[in-house]
């Protein structure tokens, strides 16, 4: 089984690009693939958030994650750390993904 990457749309909003987000928004993204072999693309949006009283502006983390049959879309979430939204989102996708795809294999 060849692992083939995912293809994957980054938008940076309000945020300069960084190649060290897109590297682990990659990363997510393969990971996810290893969970459902037909995951056809990943689509994530950074934005930066409302700025909080205290701290700094958060950054907003959205995920799209495209199957033949269904789209799942991560809550938003949010945090000054742009790897931890990211986490969040991704991880929020992927137990999305785990139970289609079980409610899928008890169908069959």
């Amino acid at each position: 089984s060849q692992t083939m990457s995912v293809p994957v749309d980054i938008s940076f909003q309000g945020i300069p690009h960084s190649k060290a987000v897109e590297e682990a928004v990659i990363k997510h993204a393969d990971r996810l693939k290893r969970i459902r072999a037909d995951l056809m693309r990943c689509r994530v949006s950074l934005a930066v958030g409302a700025k909080h009283q205290h701290q700094g502006k958060p950054f907003d983390v959205n995920v799209h994650v495209f199957t033949p049959h269904q789209t799942h879309i991560s809550s938003n979430t949010s945090n000054e750390d742009p790897y931890v939204a990211l986490h969040e989102a991704f991880s929020h996708v992927e137990r999305m993904l785990l139970e289609a795809g079980s409610k899928r294999s008890s169908q069959s």
